[in-house]
C-alpha cells in the first residue's frame, strides 16, 4: 500500500461470507521512501467499530525499511479491518496475508 495522504487509510479488510473462516497476517513491512522520518500508526478495527492499536507513533527513519510483525502473526476474523496512518505520505506498507476458507 502506498500512502498518498496523512489521514487514516483502510489497508485491508478480511473477507466475510459463508466460505470464509479467518486470516493470518504473517508479516508487515514498512519502507520510508522519503527524505524524512515518519510516524506510523497501525490498528485493527473489529466489526463493532472498536479500534485496537498494534503500533502507535512507531518511528520509521528516512530511507529505512522495517519488518514490523515478526515471529508470529495476527489473526483476523470476518470483516475486521487493518487501518494505518502516517504523518508524512512517504511510506509503503507490504502485508503478507493468508486467507483461510472453511474446510482448509
Amino acid at each position: 500500500y502506498a500512502f498518498a495522504a496523512t489521514t487514516q487509510q483502510t489497508i485491508y479488510t478480511a473477507p466475510s461470507g459463508n466460505d470464509f473462516d479467518f486470516v493470518i497476517v504473517k508479516g508487515i513491512i514498512a519502507c520510508d521512501h522519503g527524505n524524512q522520518q515518519t510516524d506510523l500508526d497501525i490498528s485493527i478495527t473489529d466489526t463493532s467499530a472498536n479500534e485496537f492499536f498494534i503500533f502507535k507513533q512507531h518511528n520509521i527513519s528516512a530511507h529505512a525499511t522495517e519488518e514490523l510483525l515478526v515471529n508470529g502473526g495476527l489473526i483476523l476474523q470476518q470483516g475486521e479491518i487493518i487501518k494505518a496512518q502516517v504523518n508524512h505520505a512517504n511510506i509503503h506498507l507490504v502485508l503478507n496475508i493468508v486467507e483461510y476458507a472453511k474446510g482448509n
